[in-house]
């Protein structure tokens, strides 16, 4: 006999279509809106609720298993809670980050599916939000209304933007490709990843840049043995090879730039400013600027009393970084070659004063492009950490410091980790032992694989790759071209981020697993690289 049928808000059909339309919301909120991708899924449950047909929706679940599997990652967190000393951070926050792998991934698994063309269309919302997302970017670049490059991503951090631009680029050719034979909608699809990948350069995200270099090598890897042609195969390597000395050559010529010293007389270091005063000078700190020592020849009240004139920001305040404005314009007058003195101040041009209000400390990064300045950065940073010890104020020196804390940590507690909640309380641990300078200790590692292994230790992190490698191979989804694609794109992400334990990274992460696992046409599962464009519902 069946079970009784709870009776729904509104008809069957208008609750699929208000959940489809939810999770059409969900896609365009991912590069846009962290509130409206919490907002969307909340309603998505309210919606699931309100339609009722309880059991059908569980024995859909269960049937399942690829969802199921997927589904058992949140376990693992939940399991590694009886070990965790935090357990206020730990339900209070991780596991409430974790919530769409538990909750997203049990409605849409256990929701009616949705028609092939919309399970298309929703794709194309999310290409379409990513675009737009791009040309407000874009409009924020041109006009130089930011403070920081990382302003070029409005809405959500660049990085994940870049991830998701990457998604796009890999993604759009190819459903296009299988949907259509209009040549003129094939062409627009191209055009569109051709700007993409220029915005990509133009936010500057190191690791959407590498993301990117990683989804090439991976086309070329599988599509190598299609190529019969021996001088295209000859024509590609030496691409790549020319690409890999190019970037071996800019690596070393910054550091080459970076290191090296231009000494002064030493009977010069008793001369005074125009002003008439004393130069101040730390003989003791070595950092330089294009080979310029940055803390000698400091005229410091001039250089007050000209800045403040000349910019709204205090000379002995903050830029958006956090960083000292004094500390920029001591840094970029040594970039020059300058004294630091009110002379010197006086001849930058408004351009440069407003370039070192945003945290700009070389007037080389006002001409160079993004990437070759980004580059430079880090290159800069990397060897003063190495001969400093001090990573404040340095975002990839402090990365770093984090790995080298994190690893610490985790040989403390190698087996089980240190619990869901306990991310904090094995960092103090780490930079503790190291004899850190940083006076903030509430930082994740910046890297996924780490954070893994600290929250619960190789035998938790081994489960969770394995876990996934059982979805993977269970709802077949390697078939399919952008999901390897989206795995590379991940893989590569967890290098220098936490991209599981942000919400827009686990939103992005938990929405392509189910779109290629569940929601994309299971009748297509077999044979994906079939045409569609003709498939009946």
């Amino acid at each position: 006999m069946k079970g009784k049928k709870s009776l729904p808000l509104f008809s069957e059909n208008t609750h699929t279509w208000i959940y489809f339309v939810l999770l059409c919301i969900l896609a365009a909120a991912m590069p846009t809106s962290r509130f409206v991708m919490s907002l969307s899924q909340l309603l998505m449950g309210a919606n699931w609720l309100l339609e009722g047909n309880y059991r059908e929706k569980f024995q859909r679940f269960k049937s399942n298993k690829a969802a199921i599997t997927f589904l058992s990652l949140f376990s693992i967190y939940v399991v590694a809670l009886l070990w965790t000393e935090d357990l206020r951070y730990a339900l209070g926050k991780n596991l409430v980050d974790k919530l769409p792998m538990l909750t997203l991934t049990f409605m849409v698994a256990s929701s009616k599916p949705i028609r092939s063309w919309q399970v298309y269309l929703l794709a194309y919302v999310f290409f379409a939000s990513v675009l737009v997302t791009s040309f407000i970017g874009f409009y924020v670049f041109i006009t130089e209304s930011y403070t920081n490059f990382r302003h070029v991503s409005p809405y959500i951090s660049h990085v994940y933007l870049s991830m998701m631009i990457c998604m796009t680029i890999g993604m759009l050719p190819w459903l296009t490709h299988k949907l259509t034979e209009d040549y003129r909608l094939r062409i627009l699809a191209w055009v569109v990843v051709a700007w993409l990948i220029v915005f990509l350069f133009i936010l500057n995200s190191f690791t959407g840049l590498i993301c990117f270099g990683g989804m090439i090598l991976f086309l070329f890897i599988r599509f190598s043995h299609r190529i019969k042609s021996l001088w295209i195969k000859a024509s590609i390597v030496s691409l790549f090879l020319a690409a890999i000395i190019s970037g071996v050559y800019l690596i070393s010529s910054m550091y080459q730039l970076v290191s090296k010293t231009i000494e002064v007389p030493k009977e010069s270091l008793s001369e005074k400013s125009a002003e008439g005063n004393a130069y101040t000078h730390s003989l003791s700190n070595p950092m330089r600027e294009n080979g310029h020592y940055v803390y000698r020849f400091i005229a410091d009240s001039e250089l007050r009393e000209k800045w403040n004139q000349l910019s709204e920001k205090e000379y002995n305040g903050k830029d958006v970084r956090g960083n000292l404005i004094r500390d920029n314009v001591l840094r970029y007058l040594s970039s020059k070659g300058e004294r630091k003195d009110k002379e010197a101040l006086s001849r930058l041009e408004e351009e440069e004063i407003r370039a070192i209000e945003r945290g700009v400390t070389n007037y080389l990064y006002l001409e160079w492009p993004g990437v070759q300045t980004r580059l430079h950065q880090t290159v800069w940073e990397i060897y003063w950490y190495r001969e400093m010890g001090d990573p404040t104020g340095f975002s990839f020196a402090q990365r770093l410091e984090f790995w080298q804390a994190s690893w610490i940590a985790f040989k403390e507690k190698p087996i089980l980790g240190w619990g869901t909640g306990d991310i904090f309380i094995a960092m103090y641990y780490g930079l503790e032992s190291i004899d850190s300078p940083l006076d903030n200790y509430h930082f994740k590692p910046h890297n996924q694989y780490l954070l893994f292994l600290n929250t619960f230790g190789v035998l938790g992190a081994i489960l969770f790759f394995l876990i996934y490698w059982r979805y993977v191979m269970l709802s077949k989804v390697w078939k399919y071209l952008p999901f390897n694609l989206f795995l590379v794109i991940m893989l590569v992400s967890m290098l220098a981020n936490n991209p599981i334990d942000a919400q827009a990274g686990q939103t992005f992460f938990t929405f392509f697993t189910l779109y290629f696992g569940v929601l994309y046409p299971w009748k297509l599962i077999n044979n994906p690289d079939n045409n569609h464009t003709n498939n009946k519902e």
